[in-house]
């Protein structure tokens, strides 16, 4: 039954095919049937043509025939040239009367989705498909071929920003064959493209390449006796006073037992809004239970990090393989790494990375301890931040003795005597940011 039900639908497609051309003689140029068949006329029963693409064949009857053999017959009849693509795997069953060579030529074309292309000296047969795959893939090649033979290459003189910093957006404006180079040493962009391509560059240069706003970093760097620590109002849990603070510190010691239990803890407090906590720390200086040990100060740009660094280096005596001594200067005291980034309504954001080092004495030499903390803060321009509880311990020897007697030599060290005290101090750091 299903054997049947298909030679019934190939008939009425026989029919069907064959009622279009009793009915209408014309064909279409569009699939690439050769131009000599523009000059055919209908065919009439008997009709004989000098043009073999004229023929007119009074009956065609193919059933179940090769695609590359019905195309081997009508190349033999119209004495020309055609080539099968040899991916197409098509059985052909038709039956028609009274049809030109260009109509059969056209009608195949037309069944089947195929297309044929004149490529000097013969007619190559493929399916549309892939016909317009290769067209697009051709004109994309041209276009890319044009674009190099069209490119410009122009340099740009980064003045307020790195250039790096700019090679990332700047790749959404350009085309796919662009080229971009830096050159890190003058600071500039060498970017080749199309012309067309360049006034949206340098609209997106212009408004990149601007200067940002500038920061202040002030720290004030205080010894201070820890009895005062209360009476400068702080509020040591890592809250803002006036207002909010995120805080998310991880604390990192390395060294020798002994040093760091001396070093003690990070602590933490905000103080912003009106509140002076300069006016009780001069108070308390000025009752010599403080003193500044340093107030440097930096200017960077946003998001650019800054150090600032306060301290002594100290002789570390070590031996290589052949017993030489080798006395390396080791820095010692408090250093801060920051990122100011300005967010919105003026707030900032502080990346802090605080380390304090320290040493003590020990058999041989030094006994180096480092503690750090990295956090981030979110404060307003001017809040203060303090951070206490960094213990120092440093070692001071003085010699007594009586005038003019301890300096005899021999007999002077009857007459004089040292004394070793060690004294402990609390550092405090008062970092305040400013956006300028």
């Amino acid at each position: 039954m299903k054997q049947n039900g298909l030679k019934i639908i190939i008939c009425l497609f026989i029919l069907f095919a064959n009622n279009i051309f009793s009915q209408n003689k014309e064909f279409t140029m569009d699939r690439g049937i050769p131009d000599d068949c523009a000059e055919c006329s209908p065919c009439v029963e008997g009709g004989v043509s000098e043009n073999p693409l004229c023929t007119c064949f009074n009956k065609l009857v193919f059933q179940d025939a090769d695609i590359h053999a019905v195309y081997a017959l009508m190349a033999d009849t119209a004495g020309i040239n055609i080539v099968v693509d040899p991916e197409l795997n098509i059985r052909i069953s038709l039956k028609m009367e009274n049809v030109s060579w260009c109509q059969f030529y056209s009608l195949l074309l037309d069944l089947y989705n195929l297309r044929s292309v004149s490529r000097g000296g013969y007619y190559y047969i493929l399916s549309n498909d892939k016909y317009w795959t290769q067209k697009f893939g051709i004109i994309d090649n041209i276009k890319k071929e044009k674009q190099l033979q069209d490119k410009e290459t122009r340099i740009f003189r980064i003045k307020n920003v790195s250039a790096n910093k700019l090679v990332e957006p700047l790749q959404t404006t350009l085309s796919d064959n662009a080229e971009i180079v830096v050159d890190a040493e003058s600071n500039s962009l060498i970017i080749s493209d199309l012309p067309e391509k360049f006034p949206d560059v340098e609209a997106m240069i212009d408004s990149l390449d601007m200067l940002g706003k500038q920061i202040k970093i002030t720290c004030q760097i205080v010894q201070i006796d820890k009895s005062k620590l209360d009476e400068l109002g702080v509020n040591w849990q890592g809250e803002k006073v006036d207002g909010e603070v995120t805080l998310s510190a991880n604390m990192n010691q390395v060294g020798g037992a002994g040093a760091a239990a001396s070093m003690g803890n990070f602590t933490w407090g905000i103080i912003s809004g009106e509140y002076s906590i300069y006016t009780r720390l001069s108070a308390i200086i000025s009752e010599g239970k403080g003193r500044i040990l340093d107030q440097p100060h930096i200017i960077t740009m946003d998001n650019i990090q800054a150090e600032i660094f306060s301290g002594k280096q100290i002789p570390i005596n070590t031996q290589d393989e052949a017993g030489n001594i080798i006395t390396t200067m080791i820095s010692v005291g408090t250093k801060l790494n920051v990122v100011p980034r300005i967010t919105k309504g003026d707030k900032i954001t502080l990346d802090l990375n605080i380390e304090r080092s320290g040493y003590a004495y020990a058999a041989g030499g030094y006994e180096l301890t480092t503690r750090s903390v990295k956090t981030t803060l979110n404060v307003d321009s001017g809040d203060v931040i303090v951070i206490g509880g960094l213990i120092t311990n440093e070692k001071q020897e003085t010699e007594y003795g009586v005038p003019l007697l301890k300096d005899l030599p021999l007999i002077g060290r009857l007459f004089r005597f040292e004394s070793e005290t060690v004294n402990t101090s609390v550092i405090t750091l008062f970092i305040t940011p400013e956006i300028l």
